[in-house]
């Protein structure tokens, strides 16, 4: 079998996720490690490049760690604690870390792609002008949309005014990748959805959602994110290697 080689993974990653796509700012690409003409052994793939994902990384053998949030976040000036402890393995097991972040949420096939096509929404558009998010029509009431829910992201999600749509059988459904609920996504959502299914709901969010009558669906930022990550996963499969999940 030909062998893979590190810049060949990156290209396989990069013409699925475009970092062109990525916000302004976001730290997406290659985040420890230069070698690209080493040939790959085994991918790991992890939602976050934590402590424990990077030590089941030696573990398992992986080579070349894939995860969706960075290593390295706006803030950090010193490398200490556990920043310090995760470069110092990585670094000194030869582990190559490259992270794909929002330009994975946007690209088409990503993580909120997968979402949609989990809700199965009809007439699908961007929730947001950047291309995160996703909006359409759901052919089904509140009952079906959490059973879904509850099967492939959250076993208890937690709902918010779902009241307002209780009976309705045709539901503009809204869906946001990992964050998504902060109080100025809620209050502009509340104009163009009926449903909006996302992660990390804050008190101050969930009172704005309310008094919005917006029914918010909070499946947590793992679930919804993780869901997509897995379908990603199977497309790394592609490259002829071996890939294993590790946080999820």
């Amino acid at each position: 079998m030909e062998r893979v080689l590190v810049r060949d993974v990156i290209s396989f990653i990069e013409e699925f996720a475009p970092p062109a796509l990525a916000i302004e700012g976001d730290n997406t690409g290659l985040q420890v490690g230069e070698d690209l003409e080493r040939p790959v052994k085994k991918i790991g793939v992890a939602l976050d490049p934590s402590l424990e994902v990077i030590r089941r990384a030696v573990r398992e053998g992986v080579d070349f760690l894939f995860t969706h949030h960075p290593l390295l976040k706006e803030g950090v000036r010193s490398f200490q604690g556990v920043i310090y402890k995760k470069l110092k393995i990585l670094l000194s097991r030869d582990i190559l870390l490259y992270s794909a972040h929002t330009n994975l949420d946007i690209c088409e096939g990503g993580l909120n792609d997968a979402l949609a096509e989990l809700y199965r929404l009809e007439n699908r558009e961007y929730l947001f002008e950047n291309g995160l998010g996703r909006v359409g029509i759901y052919q089904g009431g509140l009952e079906e949309i959490l059973d879904i829910t509850e099967r492939y992201i959250c076993e208890n999600p937690t709902v918010v005014r779902g009241d307002v749509v209780k009976g309705k059988d045709t539901l503009k459904v809204a869906v946001l990748s990992g964050y998504g609920l902060s109080q100025r996504n809620i209050e502009y959502v509340s104009q163009v959805a009926e449903v909006y299914i996302s992660g990390d709901l804050t008190h101050h969010s969930k009172i704005l959602a309310e008094d919005l009558n917006l029914c918010v669906i909070d499946g947590g930022h793992y679930g919804t994110e993780v869901y997509g990550l897995r379908h990603f996963s199977e497309y790394l499969k592609e490259l002829g290697i071996e890939v294993i999940t590790l946080d999820f």
